[in-house]
């Protein structure tokens, strides 16, 4: 592809992604999902969790497509903060908007760096063992946009993630689909530490906003307060706020960082040998 593209490298507490306003990514020759894939790709092109694509809808309302670094669609959370936050820069929307995604609409305020979502309320599909070689994971499946399963264990920052992480991501409890894995520790002050294995990245994330929520929702209906602090393995703090009843809560509202890290324009050679 010879297209010269203008993007933005946006983080949303950790998690980073390749934004691009929608008429630039309309104007991408042959297959898309393929150039998603070519760009994600670390040490080849850009490098990212994911490629955002952001269109006005009208008065007060952006379009919000996310793509996977595999080239499929999906919801994300940390993702929606920070396309807010590229539109209300851009003067694209106000700073409270409506953003139109794959789970519906959802609102956003952006104050500065920091960027609020009120999302639908998760789901809780029950308790769930999962065995893995030789240990037996004990948790909770959610839906929080897309499926997660939440794992409380001991030893979070040391524990091995990246072999554990693959199978039970693909667990045949989990159905075809399978889920992201989310693997919790509780400090001394009722902070949640969480690690994230996510589908589509097919690797651990420094960040996910649709796992925060899954955990403080776990938490939530494991006897924690209607607001729960996540810190993800970027140490970037995420805020969520489930108000209303522990198992049947009004809304969730996901809280955090959304930044700039650069803006440039992607040479062509990025997209070498995409597949």
């Amino acid at each position: 592809m010879s297209v010269r593209v203008p993007f933005a490298k946006m983080s949303g507490a950790g998690n980073d992604f390749v934004v691009l306003d929608g008429r630039a990514f309309e104007a991408l020759p042959g297959d898309r999902a393929a150039w998603v894939r070519a760009v994600c790709r670390r040490g080849l092109s850009v490098g990212a969790d994911g490629v955002l694509v952001v269109s006005v809808s009208g008065p007060g309302c952006v379009r919000v497509v996310f793509f996977n670094p595999d080239g499929g669609e999906a919801f994300c959370g940390n993702g929606s903060r920070c396309a807010a936050r590229y539109a209300a820069t851009r003067e694209a929307a106000p700073d409270a908007m409506t953003l139109l995604t794959s789970v519906g609409e959802v609102q956003a305020v952006v104050d500065g760096a920091l960027v609020s979502l009120t999302l639908p309320p998760p789901e809780d599909l029950g308790e769930i063992v999962l065995e893995e070689g030789s240990a037996t994971f004990r948790g909770r499946r959610v839906v929080a946009g897309v499926p997660h399963v939440v794992f409380p264990v001991t030893g979070l920052a040391a524990y091995p993630l990246e072999r554990v992480g693959p199978p039970l991501r693909r667990h045949q409890s989990l159905g075809p689909s399978g889920a992201n894995v989310n693997l919790i520790e509780t400090d001394a002050g009722g902070r949640i530490h969480v690690r994230t294995w996510e589908r589509g990245v097919e690797n651990e994330t420094l960040s996910c906003g649709t796992g925060a929520v899954a955990v403080a929702f776990a938490a939530r209906l494991s006897g924690a307060p209607e607001t729960v602090v996540v810190v993800p393995r970027s140490g970037t703090v995420l805020t969520v706020m489930l108000p209303g009843e522990s198992a049947r809560p009004a809304c969730a509202r996901l809280i955090g960082d959304a930044r700039f890290v650069f803006e440039g324009v992607l040479d062509p050679e990025a997209t070498v040998s995409a597949e």
